[in-house]
């Protein structure tokens, strides 16, 4: 059973740095985890360990780095549930990845934006409430490798390309 909830952005606090990373985040198996965080500076691992992260309909976990503050996240091993406008996104020159990763009843499963770079690896996108994964600009580069995609609102899959 799911133990009562812990917020992300203490234990994200909390985190030290550790194998090359700036900040190793590790969630317990069988653990709530609420709210959200953003990382805007370093290199961020998070070892879910199949934890569930409810965003409790606020904005997500969110990447954004540029030239003065490169960013990064690596994820795997966890469920992120109810985010109002996503489960995560990159954005500006962000990167990352995301492995064995499900998204469950956020609006955006997953959003990309501006130049960043993203592996998506054995991922579920599950009744997202608008698309299980929207990319938006003609910049992202996004790799996705065995995910699965249903019960998503307007679609699975959404890119928009401008211009």
């Amino acid at each position: 059973s799911i133990a009562s909830g812990i917020t992300l952005q203490s234990v994200f606090d909390a985190a030290g740095p550790g194998n090359g990373y700036d900040k190793y985040v590790v969630l317990e198996q069988d653990r709530l985890y609420t709210g959200e965080v953003g990382v805007y500076e370093g290199n961020v691992f998070i070892e879910g360990n199949g934890a569930i992260v409810d965003l409790q309909e606020g904005s997500g976990i969110w990447v954004y780095a540029d030239v003065t503050y490169p960013a990064s996240l690596d994820i795997e091993f966890v469920t992120i549930i109810n985010g109002g406008y996503h489960g995560i996104s990159y954005g500006g020159s962000s990167t990352g990845s995301v492995t064995n990763c499900n998204f469950v009843h956020n609006d955006f499963g997953m959003k990309m934006f501006d130049e960043s770079n993203v592996y998506i690896t054995n991922c579920n996108f599950i009744e997202n409430t608008t698309y299980g994964l929207g990319i938006y600009s003609s910049t992202p580069s996004c790799n996705i490798n065995y995910c699965n995609a249903w019960n998503n609102g307007e679609a699975s899959w959404m890119e928009n390309c401008p211009g």
